[in-house]
């Protein structure tokens, strides 16, 4: 996406998005509402390196996260992101367009050779079809469903070693569409799905996610933006504990692994998408 495009895709600190997911994309029984924050990390460019969409009428959503090693090159590492997240949306509307049914691998392939300039990016798109969702995913961005307050399904990263992942990029030494994971998972009415780049995953324990989780329901759920506040409220978490130089974190925990000793959060930016499954 280019900065035009900057209201419409993308959610900053203090503002976030809210779309009611209603396009009958073979779901006669369950639809979505999904909302989105965005934090960039506050050291870097305005737009930061992380690029999201959320596709109302076509059920989709999706987030990318751009390499940040690209800076050292002097190349913005959120250009190629947010490309790939306007064409992902544009092969979006073609697909509504031409057979009113969204295929998520089909989505990637195509924003990845519309996009052409320098950089790369993880990716990780979910649609809803019928009472399962399919995905795909490319790097270390991810999505969970919590289904009553528990994580019943976590899509696995991709890396080749520590802090090292899968992306998407134009070059012999980056990756294309064909090494995405192919998700499918079956999903329920009052399903929560969070979708989010490392930023979140990197700073919060699952069982902190279910807990954030489980009491905004229980807060929130009969507002009519319950999932873009439930997005704002676990973004705000992330950064919380991202900038502690103590607390214990799944980034800790794999530097740890990495014989790294380096306690506390990873600043990152933060793009949190909240999903609700609701009766249709």
């Amino acid at each position: 996406m280019d900065e035009m495009d900057v209201d419409k895709d993308l959610s900053f600190r203090g503002e976030s998005a809210n779309n009611d997911l209603s396009f009958l994309n073979g779901n006669f029984r369950m639809k979505m509402s999904a909302g989105s924050f965005y934090i960039p990390r506050s050291d870097k460019a305005p737009l930061g390196e992380d690029a999201h969409f959320i596709c109302g009428e076509e059920e989709t959503i999706g987030v990318a996260d751009g390499v940040g090693s690209w800076a050292r090159k002097g190349i913005d590492p959120g250009e190629y992101s947010r490309q790939l997240v306007r064409n992902a949306e544009l092969s979006i509307q073609k697909q509504k367009d031409q057979r009113n049914k969204i295929n998520p691998m089909e989505v990637l392939n195509e924003a990845y050779l519309n996009t052409k300039c320098q950089g790369s990016s993880t990716a990780c798109i979910l649609t809803l079809c019928c009472d399962t969702i399919h995905a795909v995913n490319v790097g270390d961005s991810r999505f969970v469903v919590i289904r009553d307050g528990v994580i019943v399904y976590k899509s696995e990263i991709q890396q080749r070693g520590f802090n090292y992942p899968f992306q998407l990029g134009n070059g012999v030494e980056l990756d294309d569409p064909s090494v995405a994971q192919e998700i499918n998972a079956a999903v329920r009415i009052g399903d929560v799905i969070v979708m989010a780049t490392d930023g979140l995953f990197d700073n919060v324990h699952n069982h902190e996610l279910e807990k954030l989780v489980h009491d905004g329901v229980g807060d929130l759920h009969k507002l009519e933006t319950f999932s873009k506040m439930l997005a704002q409220k676990i973004a705000e978490y992330a950064l919380q504990k991202s900038e502690s130089k103590t607390v214990y974190t799944p980034y800790a925990e794999e530097c740890s692994k990495a014989q790294i000793y380096r306690p506390g959060g990873k600043r990152d930016d933060i793009t949190v998408i909240v999903a609700q499954i609701l009766p249709r």
